[in-house]
């Protein structure tokens, strides 16, 4: 039986096929992703902070080696920075089915 594993990056440089190569890896690796969000903290412009890729992943061989091996092929691409890679919480879960994002925000910033 496979496992499911909550995967979560950020965005240091934003250019084009960066979920392209995710997915490459996740394939590669014989895993499928269940489900998928991305967005960006903050609201005001000036103040973005980089965006958040957010993946819930079902791994067909579920080894410790397997694991390792997908986790270092993720962290060489360059463009983002991995936050975690771990068991899926009921938080995780929630937070890729609604797609929520954190924002804080003063009130001066009104």
């Amino acid at each position: 039986m496979g496992k499911m594993l909550y995967i979560e990056a950020k965005v240091v440089e934003d250019k084009p096929g960066i979920l392209a190569k995710i997915a490459q890896i996740l394939a590669d690796n014989q895993a499928n992703i269940s489900a998928l969000t991305t967005g960006i903290e903050g609201i005001i412009p000036t103040e973005v902070k980089p965006k958040t890729i957010r993946l819930l992943v079902h791994l067909v061989e579920n080894n410790d080696e397997n694991i390792e091996k997908l986790t270092q092929e993720l962290k060489k691409i360059k463009e983002i920075n991995i936050i975690a890679i771990r068991k899926p919480t009921s938080i995780d879960v929630v937070n890729l089915k609604y797609g929520l994002e954190t924002v804080i925000a003063s009130e001066t910033e009104f």
